[in-house]
C-alpha cells in the first residue's frame, strides 16, 4: 500500500558553483539561493560565504559584494536543511541539518574552490561563523573571517537545546522590529538546534588549531551571541587575530545599520591576505 505521508526533502547542500537543480527552484526563496560572483578577469582569490542558522546566502551578500569590489571572487552555498520558502518544507528540511553534514558541505565547497583559485578564504555569519572557525582549525583555508560567530549560544539555550533535541518541536521566533529584510525560517526546530549546539562546542575545541589569519566583527550590543567569544578566539587561535567592533548593530551584522562598514572591513582584511 502506498503511503501518503509527505517525505522530507533530502539533505540539501547546494553549491554556489553549480546551478540550482530544476526541481528545487520553485521550493526555495528566489532571493536566498546560492550565488557565485565572478570578476571579468579571473583573480587568484575567492571568498566562500556561509550563512547563519535558519537563514540563507542572502544575508552574506553584502560581504560578497564588498569582496568583489576589492577584486576577489565570491561564492555562497546553501547549507543543509535551509532555504525553503514554505513552512511545511522548512519544518521537514531543517531536521536534516547536522553538525557533520554542515561541515562536510563546507569542505566540499572549499575543494571546488581549490580547483579554481590559489587562495581560498572563508567568511561566516553566526552559525556560519562558528563553522568557518571550525574549518579554519582544520587548516583548509588561507584566512577566515566571522561576524558574531555562534561559539556561545544565549544563556540557558545550550542545555535546553541538548535536552529538547530529543523532542521534535518547532518554536516560533520572537520577531524584533528591525530596519532590514532577511530571508530566514520563522521557527527554531529543537532537533536542529541541538545540532547547532554541537557545532558550537566543536568550533570552540577547534580554535586551538587555527594558524591562519582571523578577523572577527562583533557588536557589544549583540542580543544573541555574547561578545566574550571574541576573547576566546584571541586567546586560543595561534595565528593573528583582528577584532573590530560595530556597536550600533545587533546580531545580523551584514544587514544591520553598520552592514556596509562591516562588509568593507572584511573585504579589506581578505584583500590584505591575497
Amino acid at each position: 500500500m502506498n503511503s501518503t505521508k509527505p517525505t522530507a526533502p533530502s539533505v540539501v547542500y547546494l553549491s554556489g558553483f553549480d546551478p540550482v537543480p530544476e526541481p528545487l527552484l520553485g521550493k526555495l526563496w528566489p532571493e536566498g539561493q546560492p550565488f557565485y560572483l565572478k570578476q571579468a578577469n579571473k583573480p587568484n582569490s575567492i571568498v566562500i560565504c556561509l550563512h547563519g542558522f535558519g537563514a540563507t546566502p542572502y544575508e552574506t551578500r553584502p560581504v560578497a559584494d564588498a569582496c568583489v569590489q576589492r577584486g576577489m571572487d565570491a561564492v555562497a552555498p546553501l547549507l543543509p536543511g535551509h532555504g525553503f520558502k514554505e513552512d511545511e518544507d522548512q519544518r521537514r528540511a531543517i531536521k536534516t541539518m547536522t553538525r557533520v553534514n554542515v561541515l562536510e558541505a563546507i569542505r566540499q565547497e572549499i575543494a571546488k574552490g581549490r580547483k579554481l583559485y590559489s587562495k581560498v578564504f572563508l567568511y561566516g555569519q553566526s552559525m556560519g561563523g562558528a563553522a568557518a572557525l571550525a574549518i579554519a582549525g582544520e587548516g583548509l583555508v588561507d584566512a577566515c573571517a566571522a561576524t558574531a560567530p555562534a561559539l556561545k549560544l544565549p544563556a540557558g539555550a545550550g542545555f535546553a537545546m541538548v535536552f529538547m533535541g530529543k523532542i521534535d518541536l518547532n518554536i516560533k521566533k520572537k520577531q524584533k522590529p528591525r530596519s532590514f529584510v532577511n530571508y530566514s525560517y520563522s521557527a527554531h526546530n529543537t532537533i536542529a538546534a541541538a545540532q547547532l549546539q554541537r557545532l558550537s562546542l566543536h568550533a570552540r575545541k577547534m580554535l586551538h588549531h587555527i594558524t591562519c589569519p582571523v578577523f572577527i566583527a562583533h557588536s557589544r550590543n549583540d542580543s544573541t551571541i555574547d561578545p566574550v567569544v571574541t576573547s576566546w578566539v584571541q586567546a586560543r587561535a595561534k595565528g593573528s587575530v583582528e577584532i573590530a567592533w560595530f556597536d550600533k548593530s545587533d546580531h545580523t551584522m551584514p544587514l544591520d545599520v553598520q552592514g556596509k562598514d562591516v562588509a568593507a572591513a572584511i573585504a579589506v582584511f581578505f584583500c590584505m591576505q591575497s
